[in-house]
């Protein structure tokens, strides 16, 4: 496997996860596994569960069944929408995890310094509020926010989708340069196929039902090295030869994400 040096075991692990919404099973037997310096994207039909498979993999919802292994100390999350403070400056939202961790002043200024730098925000703009802020930068600062933590692993919840391509494409860019300059795993939920390859050392594909990974592909070369022709070629490829991807573009409405 073309994956980055020292990996042992992995920093996550899900075996035989199942979960249920209102009754209804919306995650069967998910077995998924993300190592030490590796970022995984997670692709599937819309409504097959990627979103919540993230969030039990990240604590944030208890799954029905099943087992979550986590050997990392600390993790980072981004969701489809910022979710920033809005009463609080771009500083102050990067701030708030680590003025609630008990981190001292001058620490937590420093990082917050940091972070926004790695996300590329300009110190101007740390003292702008939400509303004062582009999408971009909104959704720069959650980053920034997830990255302030010193992470092990970032959970990635398809930060991207309401951006334009352009846009899109410099905050994957950035993602890229932050997960090799602060070596954190991460689990990258998205339903993009160019943009999971852009991004990830390897790419697994969620059935679309939710009944478990159906399989997984690695992607050649390292993140930020590819070119933009090989991953063209290499996603219609995908779409057009390998039955893998065959239903990652249908759409369940009746299912959640």
């Amino acid at each position: 496997m073309n994956l980055p040096a020292g990996n042992n075991l992995p920093l996550l692990s899900l075996s035989g996860v199942d979960h249920a919404y209102l009754g209804r099973t919306v995650l069967s037997g998910i077995g998924l596994s993300v190592f030490r310096h590796e970022v995984v994207a997670l692709v599937g039909p819309s409504g097959c569960g990627k979103s919540t498979l993230a969030h039990i993999a990240a604590g944030v919802v208890d799954p029905l069944r099943g087992r979550v292994e986590r050997r990392y100390g600390r993790h980072g999350m981004v969701f489809q929408e910022p979710r920033l403070l809005p009463w609080a400056t771009a500083r102050d939202n990067i701030a708030y995890p680590l003025r609630h961790c008990g981190i001292g002043r001058t620490e937590w200024q420093e990082r917050v310094r940091a972070a926004a730098a790695r996300a590329a925000l300009d110190p101007l703009d740390l003292d702008k509020y939400p509303v004062e802020m582009s999408g971009g930068m909104r959704q720069r600062t959650a980053i920034a926010r997830a990255l302030a933590m010193q992470p092990d692993m970032v959970y990635f919840d398809e930060p991207f989708t309401a951006l334009d391509v352009a846009l899109k494409r410099r905050m994957q860019d950035l993602v890229i340069a932050a997960s090799r300059d602060a070596s954190f795993s991460a689990l990258f939920i998205t339903h993009d196929l160019m943009e999971a390859v852009r991004i990830a050392h390897r790419v697994a594909v969620m059935d679309v039902h939710g009944r478990g990974i159906i399989g997984e592909r690695i992607v050649p070369g390292h993140p930020g090295e590819r070119a933009e022709g090989d991953l063209f070629d290499l996603v219609n490829r995908f779409v057009t030869q390998d039955p893998l991807f065959r239903h990652i573009h249908d759409i369940d409405e009746r299912r959640v994400s």
